[in-house]
């Protein structure tokens, strides 16, 4: 047979992937980037690590990098998951050492889960906490007992700029409220991937965004799966599906 009828050679299989888990410590005035604009810093960083990125195919190939829970704009966060594709296994004390380098002040990596499971986790529970000053977190008890009590808390949620506000209630998504002190704790549900926004709870509760929004700090998500494996940081242990 000449080699214009040979049998064409059979594709060689796509490159594998290995998932990494990373979670970071979000703080100072990183808090106040867009959604957008921090999954940037964070692509740049592990490109700068010089992690084997797998990236998307196409005409404009991207690394394979996202934040599976957004965090609101202005808001701290603690135990915030970035998930990576590999294209190649690396160890994960490997992969610490490098982004810890790589990362910009306000971001700090707490541990890297390599190989991570498969799959996307989705948020079932997030906690969040507010420290108040003592004359705002006086007259507070009262409200935060009215808000729990009421069997429904309707609100107007706003959307992008020009969308009229349409009717939302947060009952259903306000898991838990208290006041211990001057420190506010709030536990907001996850209905079908849907969730209340922390300022809205400040809202309902006669609360200044503007004022006390740039100090909540998310604390804990509960997951629907373990992001658990082989890691390394300051802290190898894992306490279950609920990072604190």
């Amino acid at each position: 047979m000449s080699a214009a009828h040979a049998a064409p050679s059979p594709a060689s299989p796509p490159p594998g992937r290995f998932p990494v888990a990373a979670a970071l410590t979000v703080t100072g005035d990183l808090r106040f980037l867009a959604h957008h604009d921090e999954l940037r810093a964070v692509t740049r960083a592990v490109i700068r690590a010089r992690w084997p990125l797998a990236y998307s195919h196409g005409y404009n190939p991207q690394p394979r990098v996202r934040i599976p829970l957004p965090r609101n704009l202005g808001v701290a966060a603690v135990a915030h998951w970035v998930l990576v594709d590999l294209d190649a296994p690396r160890a994960p004390d490997d992969l610490f050492v490098g982004l810890v380098a790589a990362l910009p002040p306000g971001l700090v990596l707490e541990r890297v889960v390599a190989p991570a499971p498969r799959g996307t986790p989705h948020p079932q529970i997030a906690t969040y906490e507010l420290t108040l000053d003592p004359a705002t977190a006086a007259p507070l008890a009262p409200r935060v007992a009215a808000l729990l009590a009421a069997p429904q808390i309707p609100i107007e949620r706003t959307g992008a700029p020009g969308v009229r506000p349409r009717p939302f209630d947060l009952r259903p998504y306000l898991d838990s409220l208290d006041l211990r002190g001057s420190t506010l704790t709030m536990r907001l549900r996850f209905v079908a991937q849907r969730t209340a926004r922390p300022a809205e709870v400040l809202q309902a509760l006669g609360l200044s965004v503007q004022d006390c929004g740039h100090r909540l700090r998310r604390t804990a998500v509960l997951w629907d799966m373990e992001l658990a494996g082989p890691e390394c940081g300051p802290q190898t242990a894992t306490k279950g599906t609920e990072f604190v």
